[in-house]
């Protein structure tokens, strides 16, 4: 047996390939949007509790990979088909609160000089929610042991999400919410396949 690990970043198609075994699956939702004061909410992260077994999975699978917000507006939600959806954070124009999950975003700042929330499921695990953007002149929130403002961390491809973005800055992919005046970071959609050789 081998595992092979597919990362979306686009939306698309999952195929199931011959002799799978098994699969897991974790879904990162987009960043809100910061407006000219606030920051963006950070996207939620969901991973599956156990392997879902082939014979449970149809042959394909529609892949939705949800698009940072901009100008304030809303980050989109990610999924693998309706099995797992991670919402996306709100943007700042509409109160720029996290994705809602077992791993939800970080919330942006609420003005000038607030910080994002940071986020964290530790002990138990590295993966979180994206961290929450920052108002203006005030930094971004962490996500996990991701500091404020990073993205495309080391392991972000399986277990780490990006950390909200300072005021004026971007949101850290994936799923980091945008400071103010900037757009949230894109979703990602990660499967891992267990298959026979």
């Amino acid at each position: 047996m081998h595992v092979a690990l597919t990362v979306y970043t686009a939306t698309g198609t999952w195929t199931q390939p011959t002799g799978l075994y098994a699969i897991e699956v974790i879904v990162r939702g987009a960043g809100g949007g910061g407006s000219s004061t606030a920051g963006g909410g950070g996207g939620a992260a969901v991973a599956t509790p156990k392997r879902i077994a082939a014979t449970d999975l149809p042959s394909s699978v529609t892949i939705t990979v949800g698009a940072g917000g901009s100008s304030g507006g809303d980050g989109g939600a990610s999924g693998f088909g309706t099995y797992l959806i991670a919402p996306g954070g709100s943007g700042a124009n509409n109160g720029g609160t996290g994705g809602l999950s077992y791993m939800r975003g970080g919330a942006g700042g609420s003005g000038s000089g607030v910080a994002g929330t940071s986020v964290t499921s530790a002990p138990v695990r590295l993966l979180a929610g994206g961290g929450g953007g920052g108002g203006s002149s005030a930094a971004g929130g962490a996500s996990g042991r991701v500091a404020a403002g990073t993205s495309s961390p080391p392991l972000w491809q399986a277990c780490q999400s990006g950390g909200g973005g300072a005021g004026g800055s971007a949101g850290g992919f994936p799923a980091g919410g945008g400071g103010s005046s900037a757009a949230g970071a894109n979703g990602a959609v990660t499967v891992i396949q267990y298959i026979f050789d």
